[in-house]
């Protein structure tokens, strides 16, 4: 199954368009307009919430983002990041099917989702202005769990991104 994940062009909440190849909707993810943790919610075509993505508030020596079943009282995975990790991006990930690594280039172009030493899926960024991705993936079922893992990476890849900007502005003096 393959899958379109894209960023809205404008959203003050950080909501997410998915689709797939055909350009017909699948699934929605909405954000908040003010969150410490980037919340969003994943929700099926209903607006029906299946799973709720929000990082680590805070972090030593990893980040981290939580992905939640729809009541946000069980966390359902795990998604870790080490900060000094320079020449590739890898994320552990711990949930319910067992130990997971997705591993991606220095540019983050490109990831492969491993469970339990078999790849089950591959995640590709689309050439595009805003964020887009590609998910492939075996398992239909739980499209919408390893779709809350991308928007988990996001998240992280966002925050790391912002804490680079914010380190360059204390360089420079502003």
């Amino acid at each position: 199954m393959d899958i379109a994940i894209r960023n809205k062009w404008v959203s003050l909440r950080g909501s997410t368009v998915v689709k797939d190849l055909n350009e017909n909707d699948i699934a929605f993810v909405k954000g908040k307009f003010w969150t410490v943790t980037s919340k969003k919610y994943v929700q099926d075509l209903n607006g029906n919430t299946k799973y709720v993505v929000r990082n680590k508030f805070w972090r030593l020596f990893r980040y981290s983002a939580f992905v939640y079943d729809s009541s946000e009282h069980e966390k359902v995975a795990v998604v870790k990041r080490r900060i000094f990790n320079f020449l590739h991006s890898k994320y552990y990930v711990k949930c319910e099917f067992g130990d997971m690594e997705i591993t991606g280039n220095i540019l983050g172009f490109d990831y492969h989702i491993v469970l339990n030493g078999k790849e089950v899926g591959h995640v590709s960024r689309m050439i595009s202005l805003r964020d887009s991705f590609v998910l492939h993936i075996d398992d239909e079922e739980h499209y919408m769990f390893y779709l809350s893992l991308v928007i988990a990476i996001d998240n992280i890849t966002d925050r790391i991104r912002s804490n680079n900007q914010r380190n360059s502005l204390l360089d420079v003096g502003v």
